[in-house]
């Protein structure tokens, strides 16, 4: 009798020894932190980090219908095909929650000459063109405005309108940069996060070859990825955002659109 108490007594203890085991193992897994702390660059006043990237809309596609050659002065239409990518669909992507989102959905980026882009949410749309020759990268974007940066998902064309008109660049070889994002007005929130995001051509980046500089305010820092970044910790009033395309030797690329200039956005 005595032996069988034992055996029942060491068959409790052990039970609850497993138990407690498993309440410890859970506990740690819930205090791992959560937030992102991947810093690229860090000032008295903002932190820079990349943003993380779900491997979605691999098949997606972008392709001009209408017009290809037939470019004329003034108003004219444009049609993309697009392909295994749902214009106005809201982007399903935990990772922007915090970010500037469009009400209306994924949409095209349709940038002329490298200047602030036109949101398109109809692959059908008209835009207007001057005398001269024009460079227009459109690419396909989700709804918080990041970029697809995969090959078939972008289109580049030049156009020389008028008789003097002449090349500003080898679009088909030349290393081309163009900006996207930060750009217009956002709310403050306790801890603004503001998505940077450009667009490039015809090169990569990397830690021994070529780069991209930005600055934001009076801060500089260089990427040596091609990814979406967070901006975080603008507080209200006026920023200014500038990005330039650097060579190995940290010497800027020739190129008409290779420096951006400073772009301007409001934190209201």
């Amino acid at each position: 009798m005595r032996y069988f108490l034992l055996l029942v007594l060491i068959f409790i203890l052990a039970c609850k020894t497993d138990k407690n085991e498993v309440e410890t193992t859970k506990q740690v897994i819930t205090e791992e932190p959560k937030e992102n702390t991947n810093y690229i660059f860090t000032s008295d006043d903002i932190k820079v980090y990349p943003k993380k990237v779900e491997n979605t809309f691999i098949d997606a596609s972008l392709q001009l219908a209408t017009p290809d050659k037939s470019i004329i002065i003034g108003e004219n239409e444009f049609t993309y095909t697009v392909n295994q990518y749902d214009l106005k669909s809201q982007t399903k992507d935990i990772n922007a929650e915090d970010l500037a989102n469009s009400k209306k959905g994924q949409h095209i980026h349709f940038i002329v000459d490298n200047g602030p882009y036109a949101a398109q949410y109809d692959p059908t749309f008209n835009a207007t063109l001057d005398e001269g020759t024009h460079i227009i990268l459109a690419f396909l974007s989700r709804s918080h405005h990041e970029s697809l940066k995969q090959p078939r998902a972008y289109v580049l064309k030049q156009y020389m309108l008028g008789e003097n008109a002449t090349p500003l660049a080898d679009i088909d070889k030349d290393p081309m940069l163009f900006y996207s994002r930060p750009k217009g007005t956002y709310k403050a929130t306790e801890n603004s996060k503001i998505l940077l995001d450009f667009y490039l051509v015809n090169t990569v980046l990397s830690k021994t070859g070529n780069k991209v500089k930005v600055t934001v305010n009076n801060d500089s820092f260089v990427v040596t990825e091609w990814q979406p970044y967070i901006i975080e910790g603008l507080g209200k009033g006026t920023h200014s955002i500038s990005i330039s395309l650097l060579d190995e030797d940290n010497k800027e690329i020739p190129g008409p659109f290779n420096n951006s200039g400073k772009r301007t956005i409001i934190i209201e």
